[in-house]
């Protein structure tokens, strides 16, 4: 049993295709996170070197963020490498071969589909059920963090604004920044007066209990500036030799555990159960519904992507693996502003949520049907014979006329 164009499932065309695709798209793969996560992991280079993180800690946050870069770069490494494998098959001629041997576009395109599958159903388990529990994961962590490691939010040489109410700058971190040297903080989070702490040393302590998440400056050698707000001339100047200045972590800092899920990250069932219960109660459903449509979009895309790799790969007759990735870039690009446009509009209302999310796929879905017929139809006309004008196709092959050996002349006189 034999498929379209005379080549049996899973032949050597086809081992030899999933082979390039999935090595293409392994470094593709690896290459897009890496670009996409390097500020990240530039960052928790600087947790383990200057504050003193465990890397197994480093390590549970990198995991934790990694979903969120994967559900971008799967579909930009699946185009990337059904680009590259089929732009060196025309490249090199191998795909001009295979069709004038009666193999067509459509049967070349079953090992891209097959990896295009895979991708999406990938990508579908990324979206459905390891992003929203990585995303709950990372709130509790960053929670621990902070409630055990406050000084992680301070940064040397910065005024550092997380903290609500307090504007901190410390000139210098010692001791794996455990120290403090070098402290300004204003402090606004008492309505009635405006008070600066100037301290030479400062030290972070955890001050925590079971119930709230806190820190405490010990603050040495410094002074305190004290305005009434109403009042400019009232103005009070305290010198201390030490001053313990508490900080709670519970706003941006310290997400409390019991707080209520977001759209990231609830489960399928959960969100779908939470938009039913705000549409009954009158609250506001629109960015849960584009969250919803979301989970199921972006692998979505991953199909028409390998559709358009396909069809524009063949047309490329000097394929590298850099225009490859420049392409994919580019192609990826488009979608993604795109798609967070429709997101941002469908969030606030503007147009239908459904249609915001789902219409950069209708967009590429045209276009890859048009790229897709068009090149199964020159295919077709590649491998189609052609006959010469004036001859008939199926002409003999005409044997050469048996001539006798010539011999020598004899003359003789008689």
């Amino acid at each position: 049993m034999t498929f379209a164009g005379g080549l049996r499932p899973f032949c050597l065309i086809d081992r030899y295709l999933l082979k390039e695709i999935v090595a293409c798209f392994a470094f593709g793969l690896g290459t897009f996170t890496f670009v996409l996560m390097m500020g990240r992991v530039l960052r928790l280079m600087d947790l383990i070197i200057d504050k003193g993180l465990g890397i197994g800690v480093v390590l549970r946050l990198f995991l934790h963020v990694l979903p969120f870069s994967l559900m971008v770069t799967i579909p930009t490494s699946v185009l990337f490498a059904v680009l590259a494998t089929y732009g060196r098959l025309s490249s090199e001629g191998e795909a001009i071969a295979l069709k004038t041997n009666g193999v067509s576009f459509y049967r070349l395109m079953v090992p891209s589909l097959v990896i295009g599958v895979a991708a999406t159903l990938a990508t579908l388990w990324i979206m459905v059920s390891l992003q929203p529990s990585s995303t709950r994961a990372l709130t509790m962590l960053v929670h621990r963090l902070y409630q055990t490691k406050a000084i992680l939010a301070l940064r040397e040489g910065v005024f550092n604004t997380d903290y609500p109410g307090l504007v901190i700058y410390v000139d210098r971190l010692t001791g794996r920044g455990e120290s403090l040297a070098g402290v300004l903080i204003i402090d606004q989070r008492n309505p009635a007066e405006h008070r600066v702490v100037i301290a030479k040393e400062g030290k972070l302590v955890d001050a925590s209990n079971g119930r709230e998440s806190r820190s405490v400056i010990h603050l040495s050698q410094g002074n305190i500036h004290t305005n009434a707000r109403d009042s400019t001339v009232r103005h009070r100047n305290l010198t201390f030799e030490t001053y313990d200045l508490q900080i709670p972590t519970g706003g941006r800092l310290g997400q409390t555990l019991e707080r209520p899920k977001k759209g990231q990250e609830m489960a399928l069932g959960e969100l779908r159960a939470h938009i039913e219960r705000l549409k009954k109660e009158g609250g506001q459903v629109l960015p849960l519904q584009v969250e919803w449509h979301k989970k199921f979009a972006l692998p979505v895309a991953c199909l028409i992507l390998v559709l358009i790799g396909s069809s524009v790969g063949f047309r490329l007759k000097k394929a590298s693996r850099g225009l490859s990735v420049a392409l994919s870039v580019a192609f990826a690009v488009f979608y993604y502003i795109l798609f967070a446009a429709g997101e941002s509009l469908g969030a606030r209302g503007r147009i239908d949520p459904a249609f915001g999310v789902w219409y950069p796929n209708l967009l590429l879905a045209l276009i890859a049907i048009g790229l897709v017929l068009r090149e199964g139809r020159e295919g077709l006309l590649t491998a189609r014979p052609r006959s010469v004008p004036g001859v008939p196709e199926d002409r003999p092959r005409s044997e050469p006329s048996a001539r006798p050996a010539a011999g020598p002349t004899q003359s003789g006189s008689h």
